[in-house]
């Protein structure tokens, strides 16, 4: 099975740009990442796609100015 955003985005229940962290402000290790469920192949699909996705916004933004 190929590896998309979209498949990520299934397996997860939500969109990793959408995620809100929720500091408490302390280290708290009884909190487990909702990214832990990944693959490492998932995980590098994902960085590829929001690097990506990154550098489009930046060029879209200079390009604006």
């Amino acid at each position: 099975m190929e590896i998309t955003y979209e498949s990520i985005c299934k397996k997860l229940g939500f969109r990793p740009e959408d995620y809100k962290y929720t500091y408490s402000g302390y280290e708290d290790d009884s909190k487990k990442s909702p990214f832990d469920i990944l693959t490492l192949d998932e995980l590098d699909v994902l960085c590829r796609y929001l690097e990506q996705t990154k550098a489009q916004r930046m060029t879209i933004k200079d390009e604006q100015y």
